[in-house]
């Protein structure tokens, strides 16, 4: 499918992921042109302190920011 030009890609599922290889991974595909990511097993896999963490820092990617 597509939504205005841009084609939507959805990947879903694989191994939890230590929190810098979660961020290369956002990194990678903020840099690709995603807008988005799926990182529910990387995220509700953890405390929940470092799971707001981890959402935060990953919005602050998406944003440019980190």
């Amino acid at each position: 499918s597509a939504f205005a030009g841009r084609r939507l890609v959805v990947f879903s599922g694989g191994a939890a992921k230590g929190t810098e290889d979660v961020y290369n991974e956002l990194r990678a595909l903020r840099d690709g042109g995603a807008s988005g990511s799926i990182i529910g097993r990387n995220s509700f896999q953890r405390e929940k302190a470092d799971a707001l963490e981890l959402l935060d820092t990953a919005i602050r990617i998406y944003q440019g920011k980190a």
